[in-house]
């Protein structure tokens, strides 16, 4: 079993992903979808916790250490992962459909996304679609939040949290 955090759009405010981290709790690892990954980047150097992260549509302005790509596909405890940000999949028009192909075509379990800052948690084509929201700029009406993924087995276990 590993119990991943999922965090996105933490725009250069370093305390509002610890502050999610805490919230969240116990954790193995930090999925970052982008937009200052760098901030991520920053806390699990601190706490020794691994880190699987994407480039966001402004992660130039504070880059992160690591080279890291705008997609990423990941497997963890039997389930694979495509990790994106968003903003190369249009999912700014509140539409993951694109998004969805792309995971689809990789024969994915989940589709774990940022760029909105609207959480949300929901099964389409028979995947899994995750957005954290954001823990220091939320939108639409939202309060801050980020994401807690359990992965067992191949089963996925997603919850939002709200900060």
């Amino acid at each position: 079993m590993i119990r991943a955090a999922v965090l996105s759009d933490t725009h250069g405010n370093e305390y509002s992903a610890l502050r999610a981290l805490q919230a969240i709790g116990d954790f193995d690892a930090v999925i970052h979808l982008g937009d200052y990954a760098a901030d991520a980047e920053a806390v699990c150097e601190k706490l020794g916790k691994p880190l699987y992260a994407v480039l966001g549509n402004c992660d130039f302005a504070r880059p992160p250490k690591k080279n890291f790509g705008y997609e990423l596909t990941v497997e963890l405890e039997g389930a694979k992962l495509l990790l994106i940000h968003g903003h190369r999949h249009y999912v700014d028009t509140y539409s993951t459909y694109d998004a969805r192909q792309k995971a689809l075509d990789l024969g994915c379990d989940a589709l774990l996304y940022g760029h909105t800052h609207i959480s949300e948690v929901s099964m389409k084509d028979g995947i899994l679609v995750m957005n954290p929201g954001s823990p220091a700029r939320p939108r639409g009406g939202r309060e801050p939040s980020c994401g807690l993924l359990i992965i067992e087995s191949g089963k996925l276990y997603p919850r939002i949290i709200t900060l």
